[in-house]
């Protein structure tokens, strides 16, 4: 009798044993993402915002810690208020961070406790630093904030607000800045750019005030964005002769006095309306931009550009020869922006390539526009859009006629051979279709169509969807 007991004893414990097994096993693999290492779910919560990252520590025992030794931390003030932030950062016990990223929306913190976080983060050797005022119309940046070495990356965002550093700016290491509705003013940026000995990289989204932007120093510098609106005011010189890139976005006048180094440029204008009493302004505007990046290899121009020079072809204005050898277009299927395309194309003969984005983003004149201000110039314009450009409609006709696919078919198809008949050295087409004009379905059919328009041509020519 014992022995049979102790035989019993046995098997269940030798079955609690296998039980135990099994359902460890099928927690490892229920809960695959808790048995990877930290550093891959620090990876993985680098992605969220550090609120939701906190969230996850009701996870279990293996989460619990986890978001207190991340390198990237985001921290907005819509759910936690300061004292919230407070408790965050006491509880932060990484020795170094990656990333930070603080946005603040109310107006009701101080200014100490704003430098207290900033400050926080620039003692851990922050290395990218992101930080967005949308409503905090009082605060001023402390002086320690403009002495750093560890920072690489640097992005501030205010409200319109002046951004005045202190005596000294010390940016050692920064390699890219990104600067929005930050007003600056001209001895400001003198002493941010002369801080900054490595700078790669400048964005300046709205920061009007300034009226020279002098980057002759700036040596490693070759990347720079502007958008730049200022209505009425003085033009604003560039002179940055060591930029590769150039991204210009402006409304108004922006005088290129040395960008001698660019191999790659993005124009656009920004117009909202009725703007025909301001083409001279623009035409001149625009051809003297052309002129100075007439040398780039890569060129991008959006559709007013494109508005604009097609008034400079109509009225025979000279037209310096180009040397991109890559024209990349933002249009709609209107005929105001056929002459100016057609003018580009006339005057790079070295094109290899043209890349057409039809897309809905960015302003543009209505046609009515443009043919008012050519009417009061004496242009006589019907014969001249029926003989040249008949085939393509004005603003208010494109969507009427882009509704079927045998319509769209026929415009698309007048379109590339428009493109085909003015250039000569063409070797690759690639046409983007989107915008809100073009209907997606048509497009499989679209493509059987393509091979009807290369038989008697050596341009390669590509259809592709696009979501713009």
């Amino acid at each position: 009798m014992a022995d049979w007991l102790g035989r019993r004893r046995q098997r269940q414990r030798r079955k609690k044993t296998r039980h135990r097994k099994t359902k460890r096993a099928k927690d490892v693999r229920g809960d695959f993402i808790s048995s990877m290492p930290d550093e891959i779910l620090h990876h993985i919560l680098s992605f969220i915002v550090t609120i939701s990252a906190i969230r996850t520590s009701a996870l279990s025992r293996r989460w619990r810690h986890l978001w207190r030794e991340l390198t990237s931390l985001y921290i907005h003030d819509f759910g936690p208020q300061a004292r919230g932030i407070n408790q965050i950062l006491t509880h932060y016990t990484a020795p170094k961070i990656m990333c930070f990223h603080l946005g603040i929306y109310n107006d009701n913190h101080s200014t100490a406790q704003i430098n207290s976080w900033i400050e926080f983060a620039m003692s851990r050797r922050v290395q990218d630093l992101s930080l967005t005022f949308f409503n905090h119309r009082k605060y001023t940046f402390p002086d320690f904030f403009n002495l750093s070495s560890s920072i690489e990356q640097l992005s501030v965002k205010l409200r319109d607000r002046h951004m005045i550093p202190g005596a000294t700016v010390s940016w050692e290491s920064l390699r890219n800045l990104s600067l929005r509705r930050c007003r600056i003013r001209d001895e400001s940026i003198v002493k941010i750019i002369s801080g900054c000995p490595k700078l790669e990289f400048l964005a300046l989204y709205y920061c009007g005030v300034f009226n020279c932007l002098d980057l002759s120093k700036s040596l490693s510098l070759t990347r720079l964005e502007m958008k730049h609106h200022r209505w009425g005011s003085r033009p604003t010189k560039i002179i940055a002769p060591n930029i590769h890139y150039l991204r210009l976005e402006t409304s108004d006048t922006c005088n290129l006095v040395d960008v001698s180094s660019l191999t790659e440029a993005y124009l656009d204008i920004g117009i909202d309306g009725n703007f025909s009493f301001r083409v001279d302004f623009l035409l001149t505007m625009v051809l003297k931009m052309i002129a100075k990046v007439q040398n780039v290899e890569r060129l991008t121009v959006s559709k007013t550009v494109l508005q604009i020079l097609s008034v400079a072809e109509i009225r025979r204005f000279p037209f310096r020869v180009l040397r991109d050898q890559t024209l990349i277009v933002k249009i709609k299927f209107v005929r105001s922006v056929i002459p100016g395309i057609a003018w580009l194309l006339q005057n790079s003969p070295g094109l290899k390539k043209l890349i057409v984005h039809t897309t809905d983003k960015g302003s543009m004149m209505d046609d009515e526009y443009v043919d008012s201000y050519l009417d009061s110039q004496g242009l006589k314009l019907d014969k001249y859009w029926r003989l040249k450009y008949g085939a393509f409609p004005t603003s208010c006709e494109t969507h009427s006629m882009l509704r079927s696919k045998d319509s769209t078919w026929k415009l698309l198809a007048s379109f590339i051979e428009c493109l085909l008949r003015n250039t000569k050295t063409l070797e690759a087409l690639v046409v983007w279709l989107g915008g809100s004009d073009f209907n997606v379905k048509w497009f499989k059919g679209l493509l059987r169509m393509v091979p009807t328009l290369s038989d008697n041509t050596n341009v390669s020519i590509m259809l592709k969807l696009s979501n713009c």
